[in-house]
């Protein structure tokens, strides 16, 4: 897909290191999907979609060079965009679903969410973060009424909700009658979420991240270990029973290719 560039439309913070940029661009994609965004100078990266009906959003936590400068420009500016990339996407399945965000991971997790709950879906949200101003404020869920969602908040320090894990609380909600999981976040906090899953035989699936150079498989960068198949093209998201042998929650590679263990 051509490079295009589209203006910013808005941004909102969404806590100290976290800021959601409003595009003007509209797209037809699937949930957990991902672009590239790129700006002059510095780099391309890819970044899921933290809402689809309307005017894309991006989700961004300010921590590397591309980051830094995206908070730096203001509403009105312009940023390359080319997508949407992805053959694997989040696919809503089963009655009672559970869906698990550590930290920004919460973002890709948003689109299927908007479906869910216009489907009348039973939802349970666990989102965790380390401590409190690493959260994502979840606005637009407050704006739901009904019975059939439930949000749960943990922080590592318990400076806000329940004090532990995301893994802590869907191990003892595992038995609810959930019928399938859906996470993204930290690969390690992903990793225990696959084995409670795989545990109570539970489908789940899996946002994955890797360093991505071109997102749509030619460079062979996001290659997963031991089967060939690549983040960029064959995922993002996988189905844990195809991650559950790999390197997943083992190790990752830096933008060399040098493993960097987990």
């Amino acid at each position: 897909m051509a490079l295009e560039m589209v203006k910013i439309l808005e941004m909102r913070d969404e806590n100290p290191n976290v800021r959601t940029f409003v595009l003007d661009k509209r797209i037809e994609a699937k949930p957990g999907q991902f672009c590239m965004l790129w700006i002059p100078d510095v780099n391309e990266k890819p970044f899921g979609f933290a809402r689809l009906n309307g005017n894309i959003e991006i989700m961004v936590k300010k921590r590397g060079k591309f980051t830094k400068r995206m908070f730096s420009l203001r509403e009105g500016d312009m940023i390359g965009f080319r997508g949407p990339y992805g053959n694997g996407y989040f696919k809503l399945r089963g009655k009672n679903v559970c869906l698990i965000g550590g930290g920004i991971g919460i973002a890709p997790l948003l689109p299927l969410i908007d479906i869910a709950i216009d489907k009348n879906i039973s939802i349970t949200i666990i989102h965790g973060a380390n401590t409190r101003n690493e959260l994502i404020p979840l606005r637009r869920l407050k704006k739901v009424d009904g019975d059939n969602i439930r949000i749960i908040l943990t922080t590592d320090d318990g400076t806000y909700g329940k004090k532990g894990t995301v893994c802590d609380v869907l191990k003892d909600i595992v038995n609810e009658g959930i019928d399938h999981i859906y996470t993204c976040g930290p690969e390690i906090m992903m990793e225990k979420v696959m084995r409670i899953a795989l545990n109570n035989n539970i489908p789940c699936q899996i946002s994955m991240e890797r360093y991505i150079k071109c997102g749509i498989g030619i460079c062979g960068h996001c290659a997963i270990d031991n089967s060939g198949l690549m983040v960029c093209k064959d995922g993002p998201v996988f189905d844990a029973r195809v991650l559950k042998d790999s390197e997943f929650g083992n190790y990752i590679r830096d933008k060399c290719g040098s493993i960097i263990n987990l």
